[in-house]
């Protein structure tokens, strides 16, 4: 499925990069199927073009993530911005409306365009500068003469458990592992047919064992109730598919952070003569490296507070509460008593709650306004509040932008997942105690069931949500929060020197870059 495409290239493309729910090629191309994958992908872009003065990159996308993608390129500083722009085309080619449950029609047309070198029309800006339907009409096309790489913007061991084999953890299913069964499958995708959750995830109980993870049971993928499993499902379906018909994986993270994930899944596209590459992370950083969050004249206010907050309580003292730009709870009473009990320990916060599917009632709204400690905003700049010398934890859903964001700027995280790659996330942090995961606060017939290594069932009540978080703020203080600190640490700095020149994501992209580009 691909909602945008990147595609490098001097004259007609010869690689295309794509999630396996998105898109690379060379002249490249790369697609992204929601906007959290913008971030890595741009600065992927921008290691290519720095890495050869002779490509082009030519970046399909819609309407909808337009502004973005330009915008997160501009965090680079202007003079490298503008000296990179020649080489550097991002086109809208579908315009805001479309569905993103069909095939762009736009597409096949758009790539025949600059396959041929052919004028391309920009939809959002109106310049002509010089998935599974994506992936068949780059074969048509090119008569197979392209390679098509899969682009994973999250972990290798999220990879493994969503849309890897069975011997390795994985949920696949097993009709999917042959190209007879995935060509059955694509025009029931395709027709919009539903692709039900428990096709793909039997959640009997049983214990899961994926390497570098302590145990569990299989229904822990699934910690929150949601109203997104069937949609999640349907592109779950989507990447399984493509990640085995792709020539090759590029992948956002690295040994530093799952060497025993990483070696594992290596091993197995090695067995289907796949190529892998860690890359990851892959954050927008200025010329010599150093972080940018973003600044603009609306974060003043959120600076001002960040400011008053450490004069009060001195560095590491507040918490940031982000669960990314699409999660949220189903049900609000665990969350507004998760609230109380911070606001009652007296623990300055900030929470961000972009989710079009959420928002704080007004008697929650009032509390927290009214603390004196802490501040509710629909959209706040992460970044730039995980830079802030003020901020000591990250409660998070555990979506990988936001673990490579406090990697950069090693801020240990709390973990509240929901589903996807993000439970994996959390685990993998937990079992090598470099993390914490909230518990009481789950919900939902599977979130209910026992824990993992735990004797007795939780609550899950509104009660134990609030004394939960009641605990955590004194865990925190404590010989076992400083330890999570300092391991959060160690791991930030091996993550953060993976693009060093010695680096193993510098050494993997110099590889692709060699094979593919060069």
């Amino acid at each position: 499925m691909v909602n945008d495409v990147a595609s490098f290239n001097s004259n007609s493309p010869n690689l295309f990069l794509a999630l396996p729910i998105t898109l690379l090629y060379h002249g490249l191309n790369c697609a992204k199927l929601q906007s959290r994958h913008n971030k890595p992908l741009c600065s992927f872009v921008v290691h290519i073009l720095d890495s050869n003065p002779e490509v082009v990159v030519t970046y399909f996308t819609t309407g909808l993530l337009y502004s973005k993608i330009i915008g997160e390129l501009k965090r680079l500083p202007t003079a490298r911005y503008e000296a990179l722009q020649s080489r550097l085309h991002v086109l809208d080619i579908a315009g805001s409306e479309f569905d993103i449950m069909k095939p762009i029609e736009t597409f096949a047309p758009a790539f025949e365009s600059l396959y041929s070198s052919a004028p391309i029309t920009c939809r959002s800006s109106g310049k002509t500068p010089f998935t599974d339907y994506a992936y068949e009409a780059i074969w048509v096309t090119s008569s197979r003469m392209i390679p098509i790489l899969a682009w994973w913007t999250s972990t290798a061991g999220g990879l493994i458990r969503v849309i890897g084999p069975a011997h390795l953890g994985g949920v696949a299913a097993p009709e999917l592992e042959t190209a007879e069964g995935r060509a059955a499958m694509k025009p029931k995708i395709w027709a919009g047919e539903p692709i039900k959750a428990m096709q793909y995830h039997d959640r009997v109980g049983d214990t899961v064992h994926i390497p570098g993870l302590d145990p569990h049971y299989d229904y822990e993928w699934f910690p929150q109730e949601t109203t997104l499993m069937d949609f999640a499902a349907t592109f779950e379906a989507i990447g399984t598919i493509y990640a085995r018909e792709a020539d090759g994986i590029i992948c956002v993270s690295g040994s530093s952070f799952e060497p025993e994930a990483t070696a594992a899944v290596k091993e197995w596209c090695s067995s289907m003569n796949k190529s892998w590459y860690s890359i990851g992370p892959l954050t927008m950083d200025d010329s010599e490296g150093k972080p940018t969050p973003i600044k603009s004249s609306e974060d003043a206010q959120v600076e001002e507070f960040l400011d008053r907050i450490a004069r009060k309580f001195g560095p590491k003292s507040l918490i940031y509460i982000s669960f990314g730009t699409l999660f949220w709870p189903v049900l609000e009473d665990p969350l507004a008593a998760f609230i109380d009990g911070l606001l009652e320990k007296r623990q300055p916060f900030l929470f961000a709650h972009p989710s079009p599917f959420g928002k704080l009632s007004d008697e929650t709204q009032k509390k927290i306004s009214n603390s004196g400690i802490a501040m509710e905003l629909v959209w706040s700049p992460q970044e730039l509040i995980l830079a802030h010398p003020v901020t000591g934890w990250f409660i998070t859903h555990g979506g990988w932008n936001s673990a490579q964001e406090s990697f950069k700027y090693h801020v240990p995280q709390i973990f509240w997942p929901f589903h996807a790659d993000q439970p994996y996330t959390a685990l993998r942090l937990t079992t090598i105690k470099a993390g914490f995961e909230l518990i009481e606060i789950r919900t939902g017939e599977d979130g209910t069931r026992m824990p993992h290594g735990y004797e007795e069932l939780p609550e899950f009540t509104v009660a134990s949500a609030k004394a939960e978080i009641e605990r955590l703020i004194e865990k925190l203080k404590s010989e076992e929060g400083a330890t999570v600190r300092a391991n959060h640490r160690v791991l930030s700095d091996a993550m953060n020197k993976q693009w060093s020149p010695s680096g193993e994501s510098k050494k993997e992209f110099g590889l692709f870059m060699k094979k593919y580009i060069i």
